[in-house]
Formats: structure tokens, C-alpha cells, sequence
């Protein structure tokens, strides 16, 4: 191999977003990518200074160290890690043996440790799925939108119309009446529509998020002043502009935020916080995660995969718009949302653009 081609395989392997951690016969590690050193917490030059007892916890030692007695890859598939400094992440670990096959029985003199972090894995795979939604429903509700709204002002026309012509007869003013405030409710409801359609990146500009969560819990207060509820607000200013349209992010926040809200009966929490995930890129972007926790009445496990369909809703009254609306309108500026609710407890991520970069 040229020294070339040397230096080009050591950009690659350090490079990586999957940690590699290669470790002698003597259990010390004798190499160990950027990414490791960053899964693990650390350094290069701490790790060939320890065991590797010590890096791992017990499960793991057991099965690289069984690879000498039984040379062949093993997987450990979505284990709970802990670095230097208590973090933790979710990991498949895949432990091969590399052999020499000069000897007359087969030796291990390497083990090759492949660290793959789930989150970020999880993270692209949902990204690439929601984008290829977003793009075949902004289509759909553009063109439906443009369909429909002619429609319905000449329905809505025609309404008024006999209503004045016909302005004696009490029925039928009524019915008029009927049509007249429905065609209104389904011209709003267009309109909203009308938010999903494509749109260019370069007219995004760069919103503070900060400044939307701090107004609209200040109109959720007003809005819910017979309960008691605590609201703790975790703010970084240097990481909280984002890109995107400040309009569309408002009604986001608006609904994700009203709900934590309206979720809490009469007493009770709502945490938020933002926070940079440094860690993953996707097309060339880092993402600012704004979390949303409130410790309400909860939602069914069956119905937390449903939130974001459209006409879904786990309210009473609900028109099951304001969630489906929300996840498009992050799909639409590259981010996307997720939700999770055990133990009355639920938490929406929204994952948006860093504007920071």
C-alpha cells in the first residue's frame, strides 16, 4: 500500500460516524478513531493509558474477551452505555476477531470493536422518511387547496345571494346562514393547507426560537390562569437560532406548547429545554432539539403513533389538524418531531436547522 492510499484509508476510518476500537492480545487499545473517543469520553491518549475492563462494563469485557476461546463476531445489539462523564447512549456493538492464519491453529491477535451509535442511525432514517413524505403531501394539499377554494366561494357567494333574495323565509335564511359560516370554516381550513406547499430554501431567514417559546407561554399562562402550573424554561441564547419561517414556527411552538398546557388538569409541570445535537449532520446541517415535557394526563401508547396523521386526535373536541400541521411544517424547513408519553409524563422533540453553523 502507497503512503498515499495509507493516509487516505487513516482520513476515512477517522472520519467515520461508527466508532472503531482495536485492542491487542494484551486487552490495551492500540487504536481508536474520533468517533469512539467521542461515544466513550476519552481521549486517545487516556484510553492506551486503561484497561479495557475499564472501558467497558462487565457484559461487554465477557464477550470481547470470550473471542479468544471462540473466534467469531458477536453482536450486542441496543445497550445502554455510560461515558466518562455519565452520559448515556443507546449502542450496537459488533466485537470481531481478527486471526492469523500463519500459525498451525488459527490465533486471534487483534480484536476489531465496531461502536454504532442507534440515535444518530434513528435520527437519518427518520429525516430521509419524513422528507420523501413532505414532499408527495406538500404537493397533494398545494393542489388540493387550489381545487377547493374556487369552489367554495362560489358556494359561498351563492349562499348570500338567496339569503338576500329570500331574506322573509326564516329556513331559508337559516340554511344560508349554515353554508355561509361552513364555507368560511372550510376557506380556513385551505388556507391552512396552503402553508405546506414547497418553498425555496433560500427565502428561510434566521428566527430566534427563544423569543417565539418565551411569547407563547406568556399567552398559554393567560389563556390557562385557573390552573397552577409551573413552567421552567431552560434558554441558550447562543443556540437557539434556527432556520425556517418565523410565522409557520410559531403556530409549531403554539400547538406543541397549548397542549402541554391543556394536558394538565389542574396542577402540575412543564420543562423545555434546547439543546445542540453536535454529535450527527444530515445534508451537511447540525440540529438544534427543543424538548417540550409536561406531566399531564399522558397519552396512550396506541395513540402516539397517530399524532401526526391528519384528523387524528386524542381530544374530545379535537379537528386533529394542529399536530399534522406541525410535522409538516418542520418537514418543510428539514426538521422533523417526535413524541414519546410513559408514566404521564410526555415529551415532544422538535428538531430544526442550526443557523449557528
Amino acid at each position: 500500500m502507497s503512503q498515499f492510499e495509507e493516509i487516505g484509508l487513516s482520513l476515512i476510518i477517522e472520519n467515520l460516524k461508527e466508532g472503531i476500537v482495536l485492542i491487542d492480545n494484551d486487552f490495551k487499545v492500540i487504536f481508536i478513531n474520533q468517533e469512539a473517543q467521542s461515544i466513550l469520553g476519552y481521549s486517545e491518549k487516556q484510553i492506551k493509558k486503561i484497561s479495557i475492563s475499564s472501558l467497558f462494563d462487565k457484559e461487554i469485557y465477557n464477550e470481547i474477551t470470550s473471542i479468544y476461546n471462540e473466534p467469531k463476531t458477536k453482536l450486542i445489539n441496543d445497550i445502554k452505555i455510560k461515558d466518562i462523564f455519565g452520559n448515556s447512549t443507546f449502542l450496537s456493538i459488533y466485537i470481531n476477531p481478527i486471526i492469523n492464519y500463519t500459525h498451525k491453529k488459527e490465533h486471534v491477535d487483534y480484536i476489531l470493536i465496531q461502536l454504532s451509535d442507534l440515535e444518530g442511525i434513528s435520527l437519518l432514517s427518520k429525516k430521509s422518511k419524513l422528507d420523501d413524505e413532505e414532499k408527495i403531501m406538500s404537493q397533494l394539499f398545494h393542489g388540493l387547496a387550489h381545487e377547493i377554494k374556487n369552489p367554495l366561494s362560489g358556494i359561498k357567494g351563492a349562499a348570500q345571494l338567496i339569503s338576500q333574495i329570500k331574506s322573509n323565509d326564516k329556513e331559508i335564511s337559516d340554511c344560508c346562514s349554515i353554508i355561509d359560516k361552513e364555507a368560511s370554516r372550510l376557506s380556513s381550513l385551505v388556507d391552512t393547507f396552503r402553508l405546506l406547499q414547497p418553498s425555496d430554501e433560500t427565502n428561510y431567514e434566521v428566527v430566534d426560537i427563544n423569543e417565539i417559546i418565551k411569547s407563547t407561554i406568556s399567552i398559554c399562562f393567560k389563556g390557562s390562569s385557573e390552573k397552577d402550573i409551573r413552567v421552567s424554561f431552560d434558554s441558550i441564547s447562543d443556540i437557539s437560532k434556527v432556520y425556517g419561517f418565523k410565522e409557520l414556527l410559531n403556530i409549531v411552538f403554539m400547538n406543541i406548547i397549548k397542549n402541554a398546557f391543556e394536558a394538565i388538569d389542574i396542577k402540575g409541570s412543564i420543562k423545555i429545554n434546547i439543546r445542540h445535537l453536535k454529535d450527527y449532520k444530515i445534508n451537511n446541517k447540525n440540529f438544534i432539539v427543543t424538548e417540550i415535557s409536561d406531566d399531564g394526563l399522558g397519552i396512550k401508547k396506541e395513540s402516539i403513533n397517530n399524532l401526526f396523521k391528519p384528523f387524528f386526535s386524542t381530544k374530545k373536541k379535537g379537528q386533529g389538524i394542529g399536530l399534522f400541521l406541525s410535522q409538516k411544517i418542520v418537514n418543510k424547513i428539514g426538521g422533523f418531531i417526535e413524541a414519546e408519553s410513559s408514566n404521564n409524563k410526555t415529551t415532544f422533540k422538535i428538531f430544526l436547522p442550526d443557523a449557528s453553523q
